[in-house]
């Protein structure tokens, strides 16, 4: 399969050095984020993988949605404009997927905060926060990862009914229905989440934590195949990581 890549940071390499050692696909163009783009540069490739700014990705949207081709978004940062991005995708007839995270194993932590929170939910005397931490080049605060396991959690939750993120300066305190995310900036750390159960009488903690970036990109790459395969089965519009793992996830019978 030929893949055109967006963004040549950290995150484009890995995905790059992903797919030199699959041995099945090629990397056909590379670009930057401030490379100009039209339509045609893509014209070589069976699907594009995007992994730039929230800023980039919408000033490239018209672009990358007139190619006509299957685009991978792993950018996080523009959710404000979800409806718009939405609209050019259905416009353009094309196939769209985004996620926060592609890694498998952070899908995994995903599945277990939700039925975690779904248990506690029966319970009483349990409250629960999410933390995470990454390396200090990181922009986004909270992560793309860390809001989403928030999502899940408030939908699960009933006595937790907002988000609270950091702390804010209230004193520090924080409402027995705010959910809190907590965010440190350390170092290296490729990326860690955690969510914390805390009672009277227990205390525990479910984390996830990145070894290296080879996990991000080895998930896009295993979502771009299965995305452009589903392009030329007919499928068009925005999908999500809940479709792609929709058949993997799924425990035995």
């Amino acid at each position: 399969m030929n893949i055109s890549l967006l963004g040549y940071g950290k995150m484009g390499k890995a995905v790059e050095a992903a797919i030199a050692s699959s041995g099945e696909h090629t990397v056909v163009s590379h670009f930057n984020r401030t490379s100009a783009l039209t339509p045609d540069v893509f014209q070589s490739a069976d699907v594009i993988i995007e992994f730039t700014t929230g800023e980039a990705f919408i000033g490239n949207l018209s672009t990358l949605v007139k190619s006509g081709k299957p685009v991978i978004v792993g950018t996080t940062g523009w959710a404000s404009v979800m409806e718009t991005v939405k609209r050019e995708v259905e416009a353009s007839n094309t196939l769209l997927l985004y996620a926060s995270n592609f890694s498998l194993g952070v899908h995994l932590f995903f599945r277990l905060v939700k039925e975690a929170a779904a248990l506690v939910n029966t319970l009483d005397g349990f409250d629960v926060a999410l933390s995470e931490v990454h390396h200090t080049a990181k922009a986004d605060v909270p992560s793309g990862t860390a809001l989403r396991a928030a999502e899940l959690v408030l939908a699960e939750l009933d006595r937790k009914t907002a988000l609270r993120t950091g702390l804010e300066p209230n004193g520090g305190k924080t409402a027995a229905d705010e959910l809190l995310v907590s965010s440190l900036r350390l170092g290296k750390v490729f990326g860690e989440h955690t969510l914390h159960i805390d009672s009277e009488s227990d205390d525990l903690t479910l984390t996830h934590r990145a070894k290296d970036r080879s996990g991000f990109a080895k998930g896009s790459l295993a979502a771009a195949v299965w995305l452009a395969e589903e392009y030329q089965r007919g499928s068009r519009g925005v999908l999500t990581m809940d479709d792609f793992l929709a058949g993997r996830l799924k425990p035995k019978s």
